[in-house]
């Protein structure tokens, strides 16, 4: 953050917004607070999701960042779109738009606004600059008007003043150090890619494996091709697309029973996806085994990552415990930068 007197702030009004962002191939996670005394953190998610299709020029969500317009988020869907995780440069092109769309939701639009963000990637070498080249700086954004809620064009200011990239799956460790003598094993099985991060009893790496195509999207894709659901409890056809696939398998209300089937359904095709991680995992036997992420919760996961020696557990909070375990030393990293 700026120093209270610097000049560089005089003429910009601070509507200071502090926030960790998420930027996954699926969900963007955002946690932020809003003022220099706030405390409290607030939680914002929606689909990492952006189009720039000819259609969005006359859509009434649109937002423009400079003269592009764009949807973004569940809007985008009705649309042609560009989920993030569908390419290799998907994390870099859309990380200004997402956080763009993430700030407006968190703090409106209104005076000019002043944010400072941390954000995860899979690896700070391989994504960290680029990122951060995206997202520092002032943008110009413009809501169009929208005639049917009575609203007018709405323009505001945005200047990211920092972006501090740190790696996904890691800080969430400090959620359950005091019960890891001997530091752990985290999982963080996300939508395209699962990481694992191994850590000693004091947090620092001691050893990393990624692997892309694997996460919980690729498992329900290879579901919904076998279409090893049908006929159990209430599904009597198959689902129309991955997406509800994995929809289905996520679902919290779902009672034990069923989940147990659907473990025993899926079991080929989440081991045929976590298969190298898993070998990876069991070379650590003497530490406990986190999951996170959200393919963390597909039935049969624990499963996969347990053993006769030991059981994995889902971190609380599994989706948010990054997020969760990076406001713990977010004053820290704001400071140093």
């Amino acid at each position: 953050m700026h120093p209270t007197g610097s000049t560089a702030m005089t003429s910009f009004r601070r509507n200071n917004i502090q926030g960790i962002i998420d930027l996954g191939n699926a969900d963007i996670k955002f946690l932020y607070r809003i003022g220099d005394d706030s405390d409290d953190w607030h939680r914002h998610k929606f689909e990492s999701v952006v189009s720039t299709s000819p259609l969005v020029n006359n859509h009434p969500a649109r937002v423009l960042l400079g003269e592009q317009s764009y949807l973004i988020g569940e809007e985008a869907t009705a649309v042609q779109c560009d989920r993030t995780g569908n390419t290799d440069s998907g994390k870099v092109l859309n990380a200004l738009p997402l956080t763009i769309h993430a700030l407006i939701k968190a703090a409106g639009m209104g005076n000019p606004l002043s944010a400072d963000l941390i954000f995860t990637c899979p690896s700070v070498k391989a994504y960290g600059s680029d990122i951060q080249a995206k997202l520092v700086g002032e943008h110009k954004v413009t809501l169009p008007p929208d005639d049917a809620a009575l609203i007018d064009e709405q323009k505001q200011t945005i200047r990211i003043d920092s972006a501090i990239p740190q790696l996904e799956g890691y800080q969430a460790y400090r959620l359950i150090k005091s019960e890891c003598p001997n530091g752990a094993v985290m999982v963080d099985i996300g939508s395209r890619t699962i990481l694992v991060t191994v850590v000693d009893a004091q947090g620092r790496i001691l050893n990393r494996f990624a692997k892309d195509d694997c996460g919980c999207h690729r498992i329900a894709e290879r579901v919904y091709q076998s279409e090893c659901l049908i006929g159990l409890k209430g599904l009597n056809q198959r689902l129309p697309n991955a997406e509800q696939v994995m929809a289905f398998l996520l679902d919290t209300t779902t009672k034990k029973s069923l989940r147990q089937q659907q473990a025993t359904r899926i079991e080929p095709h989440v081991l045929a996806c976590v298969q190298d991680a898993q070998t990876f995992v069991r070379q650590y036997g003497d530490k406990p085994v986190y999951l996170m992420g959200g393919g963390s919760m597909l039935p049969g996961m624990v499963d996969a990552f347990s053993d006769s020696q030991q059981k994995a557990q889902t971190m609380p909070e599994a989706t948010w415990a990054t997020l969760i375990g990076l406001s713990t030393v977010a004053d820290r990293l704001f400071t140093q930068n």
